[in-house]
């Protein structure tokens, strides 16, 4: 106890990593590497999120092969393999193993304090010399006002809370949103013979495979994940949202006209609701042609290449799932909720940070931190793990651990030389 203040003596420790997730862990693992103290606390239980934010048959869009975390190994056959969610968990849990990791401790608060950082979290405080921020980027649902104006007896959930079509009342579904999210959900109501309606929105799309490869075996030898995100001209790439693509059943293209094929009921963008009615845009037509033009742009790219570098590859091809439609479906301007019998809204409208706990002055309005490539204007103060750190591989597995070992790294080289933070700094914080 501090008897000046009253309050509880700060744990003095070096470095304190928050979020126990890849970024987290990986960051932790070269500290360790490094020989430097540290701390890494975890709101819940290791990869937190990929157990309670992730659907039950939740697959990695990108093949085993692109996982590229120290010591990884990948089972016999099975780099083209596309990981589910519990293997990801099991994978971050032996990853974890011996790396100073403290479960059930939630980060309430980081501010400024001795040089330093005082970190709280419920009833204890640490006193670090600099802090990683490794979770929190992408953990909460972005859910548009106009959800607080449908009928008050429809089922509402996002896709960290969707588990299975089985566990969504019985009827019809509606979900908002074509992004990654959106689709691989609608595509799977489809397939559970679920009724389902799909909001779109403007979303790039791939074919899982072209020309006899994997799109990304593509995209990495194209060096697309490993694009500079200080290379990027347009501010907006850094909001598009991941093309819609699939992992499960051992990966499959995923597109707006097989949807429809599947017996999805393709709408427009959701405007507005009021009553039982919603509204929707008249823009499906340009949606679909937005999907697959980006599709058709990546094609070219690769057959440039392919022609370029004079590689062997298998002839240009079409994914059945990408045939076109007979007509655009007809979209009418507004649906009735009760007439058509939907009983549940599925929101894939995206995610954003969950930072309201670092006190220090380096967010921005959205709430995402100002850094560069993961070093913040608050000496001492990092980020890990978020999209677009450094690359446009930095938020997925492919790209974490080359940026935590670059944080990992600059944190060692600016305690060299000096001194140990827990062997000379005050037990009791003093303010």
């Amino acid at each position: 106890m501090n008897v000046r203040t009253g309050r509880p003596c700060a744990e003095a420790v070096d470095v304190v990593v928050v979020g126990a997730g890849q970024a987290g862990l990986g960051v932790s693992y070269y500290l360790r590497a490094f020989g430097v103290e540290h701390l890494v606390l975890e709101r819940g239980r290791v990869g937190e999120s990929w157990r309670s934010q992730r659907w039950d048959s939740f697959t990695l869009v990108t093949p085993n092969w692109m996982t590229r975390l120290p010591g990884y190994q990948m089972a016999g056959g099975a780099g083209a393999d596309f990981i589910p969610r519990d293997a990801v968990v099991g994978m971050l849990e032996r990853f974890a193993d011996g790396l100073p990791v403290r479960e059930g401790s939630e980060v309430r608060s980081v501010t400024a304090a001795d040089g330093g950082y005082l970190v709280t979290i419920l009833g204890q405080q640490f006193l670090a010399r600099a802090v990683v921020i490794a979770g929190g980027g992408q953990r909460v649902p972005v859910i548009p006002a106009l959800a607080g104006r449908l009928p008050a007896g429809l089922h509402q959930c996002d896709p960290a809370r969707y588990r299975n079509p089985a566990a969504l009342p019985p009827g019809a579904v509606l979900v908002v949103g074509s992004g990654q999210s959106g689709a691989q959900i609608a595509d799977e109501l489809a397939a559970a013979g679920r009724d389902v309606l799909l909001a779109t929105s403007r979303v790039a799309r791939v074919p899982r495979r072209y020309r006899g490869r994997d799109i990304h075996e593509w995209s990495v030898e194209l060096g697309l994940y490993d694009q500079a995100a200080a290379a990027v001209a347009d501010p907006g790439e850094f909001r598009e949202p991941h093309p819609m693509l699939s992992g499960a059943r051992g990966g499959h293209t995923l597109a707006l006209q097989q949807l429809a094929r599947d017996g999805v009921r393709l709408l427009g963008r959701l405007l507005d609701a009021e009553d039982t009615k919603l509204m929707f845009a008249a823009d499906l037509a340009e949606n679909m042609q937005y999907a697959d033009q980006r599709a058709a742009a990546f094609r070219r790219a690769v057959d440039s290449y392919v022609a370029g570098a004079g590689i062997m590859a298998a002839t240009p091809d079409t994914d059945p799932a990408e045939f076109p439609l007979p007509g655009t479906p007809e979209v009418p301007p507004a649906l009735d909720v009760q007439a058509e019998g939907i009983t549940s809204v599925v929101w894939c409208t995206g995610f954003g940070p969950d930072t309201g706990w670092v006190n220090v002055p380096v967010l921005r309005a959205d709430g995402l931190p100002v850094h560069n490539r993961g070093s913040t204007a608050s000496p001492g103060l990092y980020v890990a793990g978020y999209p677009w750190l450094s690359t446009r591989g930095s938020g997925i597995l492919y790209g974490v651990a080359a940026d935590a070992a670059r944080i990992a790294q600059h944190i060692a080289v600016t305690q060299k030389g000096g001194h140990s933070w827990t062997q000379h700094r005050p037990l009791c914080t003093l303010r």
